[in-house]
């Protein structure tokens, strides 16, 4: 299993905006997708930066659906650059379990 992880930092006059995209569209959406077994959305409450606030979705994806990550990312990304263009930044991550 493979988590895969988006860090999304957003502009804090689009926080509510974010919250409602990644709660009520983004997580939804890869829930619904056959080969993502769980998405969640969480506050990044280390995130010291006073101009943005920082969410991170967490997908688990079992390892022979790695390849399929590069969805995830697109589905983000381009949401909030249609949504929201040059408020946000994102970081991709992945951890795999030993």
């Amino acid at each position: 299993m493979i988590q895969y992880n988006i860090s999304i930092f957003v502009e804090n006059k689009i926080e509510e905006q974010a919250i409602k995209a990644l709660t009520k569209h983004i997580v939804p959406e890869l829930n619904a997708w056959d080969f993502v077994e769980q998405a969640h959305v969480f506050e990044i409450s280390s995130h010291q930066e006073p101009d943005s606030k920082g969410f991170s979705v967490q997908c688990l994806i079992p390892q022979s659906e790695e390849i399929r990550k590069e969805a995830i990312e697109n589905l983000i990304s381009n949401f909030f650059l249609a949504e929201f263009p040059n408020q946000f930044v994102y970081f991709p991550s992945q951890l795999r379990r030993l």
